[in-house]
C-alpha cells in the first residue's frame, strides 16, 4: 500500500506543480504573487522605526517588487535554480546603487563605480554599521542595504516556492525571517510591533486560506454549490481563527509586565566610550591659566540670551570624580550611538535652537551644544569624517567624536532646549533615576541645615540652597599669584573643606558638585554641566559671541515634575574677598575610662544570647520565595507566549475534535456509520489525498488506496444501502478500523508530517466524503 501510494502522491504532486501556473492557472499565479507581496510588506512594518524615511518606502518597495518579478518569470519559464539567483544578484547590482545608496548614485539614477564597491561591501559591512547608530537613520550611507538586500530575497523566494512547489504555504518561511530579523535590529522601545506582528497574522492567514481552497478545488472534479460553501465555510473558519489569534494576543499585552524588548542594538559596543577620556571637570582648572586668558575657543551664532553652551553633562559621581556615565556601562547615560540623521525630540519640552559653532582653538572630544539635540550638520574640509564619527547620548544631551574636534571644523545643530527663565521655589522634583552616589559630607548637610528648613517645599529649599552659595561664596581659581588660595578638585575632602572654609572659597568645580549633591539630597534628578557661559566681557563678530578660555563655567542642571531639564548656576559673583577666619574648632572626643570585664555569663544568660533560630524572623525565606516567584513569573510569560503561538493550532484542533464527536454520537445507528467513513474521508484529505467530493466511498477509498479502505467502504455501503441495515455494533467496529487506518496513515510519516496534518484546514470547509455516500 504504502509503495503504491507514494508514488501516486507524488505524480500527482508533480502534475500540481508543472499545472500551475501554465494556461489558465496564469490568473491564480498572479493572484498568489500580489498576496505573498501584501505577505512580505507586512513582514517589512518592524524595520520602518530603524529608518522614518521616504527613502526606506522607495527601497523596501522596489525590492519586493523586483522579488516578485524574479519569482513570478522564474515559475513561468521555467529557471533552473542557479538562474533565479544569478538573477536576484543582477537585480541587486543594477537597483542597489540608486536605491539602496542614493547618495553615490549620479543624479540619483546611475550607479556609479563609487556606488559599486560601496553596494558590494555593505553586504558585509552594513549589518554591524545597522546597529551601533541612533535611530533613525533615514538613507545615510548604505544602511538602506539590508532591508533592499533581504526584500529582494525574501520576496523572489517566496513566489518561487509558493508558484512552484507543493508546498505553498512554506511561502511563509522566508517572510517570517524577514519579520523576525527586523524585530532583531530594531529599536528597544518599539511603538508599532504589536499592530505589525497583527498585519504579519492576518496576511499570513489569508495565504493559508488561500492555499488550503486552491489546493480543494484542484481535488474536486467539478465545482458544486457544495464545494463553494465549504470554500465559503473555510474563509469564516480562518477568520474566526484569526479572532481567537487577536484577542490573545491583546489580552497578552494587558496581562504581561511592560518592559523594554532585548535586540541586538543594545549589547553592542557602542562606537565611543566615554570611559575612555577624561572627565570635563578634571582638568576644569587649566582652562583659568594666564597663558590662555585671550585665547577664542569658540564662535556661536543663535545662543539664546542668558544661555550657556555646553560641552559635556556629568551624570555619575563616586567621590572622587564627576564623569559622563558609569564605567561599567551599567546607565543609559555612558552609552553612546551614532547619529547620522536625526532624533525625534517633539516630546521634550523647552524651544527650537539653532546654533552655527566654528571651532577656533577649542580641540576638545566633546561636541558643544545646547538642550537635546535633533540633528547637526558639519562643514569645511572634515565633515565626512566627523560624521563618521559622531556619536551622542539622548539621555543627558552629551555629543562627541572621537577624534576631537579641531580648528575650522564648524557645524549648524538644531536642538530643543529649556530656555526660559523659571522660579526655583516653584519647582517640584521629577522622577529621573540616575546612577547612585555617595552621602553629602556632613558639613556640607550642616550648610543645608542652616540654609533651609525641612518642613519646606523642594523648590524652597532648593531656592535657599542656591542663594546661600551666591551669600557665603567666593570665587578662586587660586592660579594667580595675587589670588586667594583654592585647592582644585572636587572629591568628597574637598567638598567638605569648601562648606567649612570661612570664608567659602572655590570655583566652579567645587560648587557645582556640592550644589548638585544637596539638591540629590532633597529629591532633585540633578546633573552637572561643564560648558562656557557669555560675560560681558565676551567680544562680538557680526552679533556672534566669541567665547575665551576662561569662559568655561560649571553648573548643575535639575529636572522638574513635567521633564524639563533646568539650568541652575550656583556660582557667586566675582568679588573681593575677605580675610580668613579661623577654622571652627573641631571636637575631639577624650577616650572612655577603662570599665572593669563583664563577669561570666551564667548558662541561662548563654542560651539567652544565642540567635533565635525559629522562623520569627521575617526576613528568613525570603530569598527563596523571591526566587520561586521570579520563576513563576518567568513560567507565567513563557506560558502565555507560547499559548499565543499555539492558539490558532489549538482552535484547528478543537474544531476537528468537535466534529468527531458529534459524528461519533450522531442519534441514529446510521448516522454513526456515515459519520465514521466521513471522518476516514477528511482525515484522508488532512494527510493530502485528493479526496473528491462527487466521488462514491469506492472510488475514494481506491484513492487512498490498499484493502483496509475498500472493506471500511464496503462495511458503510452494506450498512447504509443494505436490505437488513446496519447490526449492533457495526458501529463501533467501523470507528475502530477508521481509527486502525489513521494509524497505519501515520506510520510511514515524520513526526512533522502528522502535526502537519492535525492542524490542516484540508477538511475543515465541509465534509470531504458526499453525505450520502454513492454521490448524486
Amino acid at each position: 500500500m504504502s509503495t503504491a501510494t507514494g508514488a501516486r502522491r507524488a505524480s500527482s504532486a508533480q502534475d500540481r506543480t508543472r499545472a500551475r501556473i501554465a494556461g489558465g492557472s496564469l490568473g491564480s499565479a498572479i493572484v498568489s504573487t500580489v498576496m505573498i507581496v501584501a505577505v512580505v510588506a507586512t513582514a517589512m512594518l518592524p524595520w520602518w522605526p530603524i529608518y522614518e524615511s521616504p527613502a526606506f518606502v522607495h527601497a523596501a518597495g522596489v525590492a519586493i517588487l523586483a522579488g516578485a518579478a524574479i519569482g513570478f518569470a522564474g515559475a513561468a519559464w521555467a529557471w533552473p535554480s542557479w538562474a533565479v539567483a544569478s538573477a536576484i544578484a543582477a537585480a541587486y547590482l543594477v537597483l542597489g546603487v540608486p536605491v539602496a545608496v542614493p547618495t553615490s548614485a549620479y543624479a540619483e539614477v546611475l550607479p556609479t563605480a563609487e556606488g559599486l564597491v560601496e553596494l558590494v561591501a555593505a553586504v558585509a559591512l552594513s549589518w554591524k554599521q545597522l546597529v551601533t547608530i541612533s535611530v533613525p537613520v533615514g538613507s545615510y550611507q548604505s544602511l538602506l542595504v539590508p532591508p533592499f538586500l533581504l526584500g529582494l530575497i525574501v520576496t523572489a523566494t517566496a513566489v518561487t516556492i509558493a508558484l512552484r512547489t507543493a508546498r505553498a504555504s512554506a511561502a511563509l518561511l522566508p517572510p517570517a525571517l524577514l519579520l523576525v530579523v527586523g524585530v532583531v535590529l530594531g529599536v528597544v522601545h518599539d511603538e508599532v510591533a504589536f499592530e505589525a506582528g497583527v498585519a504579519f497574522l492576518v496576511a499570513s492567514i489569508a495565504w493559508l486560506v488561500r492555499v488550503g481552497i486552491a489546493e480543494r478545488r484542484r481535488a474536486v472534479v467539478e465545482r458544486s454549490g457544495e464545494s463553494a460553501l465549504a470554500d465559503v465555510r473555510r474563509i469564516i473558519g480562518a477568520t474566526l481563527v484569526a479572532a481567537v489569534a487577536l484577542v490573545g494576543a491583546t489580552a497578552a499585552t494587558l496581562v504581561l509586565p511592560p518592559g523594554p524588548r532585548d535586540v541586538v542594538r543594545a549589547e553592542l559596543r557602542p562606537p565611543f566610550e566615554p570611559s575612555d577620556y577624561d572627565s570635563p571637570l578634571a582638568a576644569f582648572r587649566a582652562a583659568f591659566a594666564p597663558e590662555v586668558a585671550d585665547v577664542e575657543m569658540l564662535r556661536v551664532a543663535g545662543l539664546p540670551a542668558g544661555t550657556g553652551l555646553r560641552i559635556a553633562t556629568l551624570d555619575t559621581y563616586d567621590g572622587i570624580v564627576y564623569s559622563v556615565g558609569d564605567s561599567d556601562r551599567s546607565g543609559a547615560s555612558g552609552q553612546f550611538s551614532r547619529l547620522p540623521y536625526r532624533l525625534d525630540q517633539s516630546a521634550t519640552p523647552g524651544e527650537a535652537v539653532r546654533l552655527d559653532v566654528a571651532v577656533l582653538a577649542y580641540d576638545d572630544v566633546w561636541v558643544p551644544g545646547v538642550g537635546r539635540l535633533e540633528r547637526i550638520a558639519f562643514a569645511g574640509e572634515r565633515a565626512s569624517t566627523l560624521e563618521d564619527e559622531l556619536a551622542y547620548n539622548d539621555v543627558t544631551g552629551t555629543a562627541a567624536v572621537r577624534s576631537g574636534l579641531e580648528r575650522d571644523d564648524r557645524y549648524t545643530a538644531d536642538s530643543i532646549a529649556w530656555i526660559e527663565p523659571v522660579d526655583l521655589a516653584e519647582l517640584r522634583p521629577g522622577g529621573a533615576i540616575l546612577p547612585d552616589s555617595p552621602d553629602p559630607p556632613d558639613a556640607l548637610l550642616r550648610l543645608l541645615d542652616r540654609w533651609t528648613r525641612s518642613s519646606d517645599e523642594p523648590g524652597v529649599r532648593l531656592a535657599g540652597i542656591i542663594e546661600g552659595f551666591h551669600r557665603e561664596g567666593y570665587v578662586s581659581h587660586g592660579i594667580g599669584e595675587d589670588e586667594v588660595p583654592s585647592r582644585s578638585g572636587h572629591a568628597l575632602d574637598r567638598i567638605a573643606e569648601l562648606a567649612t572654609a570661612k570664608p567659602m572659597v572655590g570655583d566652579g568645580e567645587q560648587y557645582a558638585v556640592a550644589a548638585a549633591m544637596l539638591a540629590r539630597s532633597i529629591g532633585f534628578p540633578t546633573r552637572v554641566v561643564v560648558g562656557y557661559l557669555p560675560s560681558g566681557d565676551d567680544p562680538a563678530v557680526d552679533g556672534d559671541v566669541v567665547f575665551r578660555s576662561p569662559d568655561l563655567q560649571a553648573w548643575i542642571e535639575v529636572q522638574a515634575d513635567d521633564g524639563a531639564w533646568v539650568s541652575v548656576d550656583p556660582n557667586p559673583e566675582v568679588r573681593p574677598i575677605p580675610e580668613r577666619q579661623p577654622d571652627e574648632p573641631t571636637v575631639v572626643s577624650r577616650p572612655q575610662s577603662a570599665l572593669p570585664p563583664p563577669e561570666d555569663p551564667t548558662p541561662v544568660e548563654d542560651r539567652a544570647a544565642e540567635p533565635d533560630s525559629g522562623s520569627d524572623d521575617p526576613d528568613r525565606g525570603a530569598g527563596w520565595l523571591d526566587a520561586v516567584l521570579a520563576v513563576l513569573r518567568v513560567a507565567g510569560i513563557v506560558l502565555a507566549a507560547l499559548a499565543l503561538l499555539a492558539s490558532p493550532f489549538l482552535a484547528v484542533i478543537a474544531a476537528k475534535a468537535r466534529r468527531r464527536r458529534l459524528r461519533r454520537q450522531a442519534r441514529t445507528l446510521e448516522g454513526r456509520i456515515e459519520g465514521g467513513w466521513e471522518e476516514f474521508a477528511d482525515q484522508a484529505t488532512d494527510y493530502g489525498y485528493p479526496m473528491a467530493q462527487t466521488a462514491t466511498r469506492a472510488e475514494q477509498a481506491a484513492v487512498v488506496g490498499g484493502l483496509g479502505p475498500a472493506v471500511l467502504a464496503s462495511v458503510v455501503d452494506r450498512a447504509v444501502f443494505g436490505p437488513d441495515g446496519p447490526g449492533d455494533g457495526d458501529d463501533e467496529r467501523v470507528w475502530a478500523a477508521v481509527a486502525e487506518l489513521q494509524r497505519r496513515m501515520d506510520e510511514p510519516l515524520s513526526w512533522l508530517e502528522r502535526a502537519r496534518a492535525r492542524v490542516s484546514l484540508g477538511s475543515l470547509g465541509g465534509y470531504a466524503g458526499s453525505r450520502k455516500g454513492a454521490g448524486t
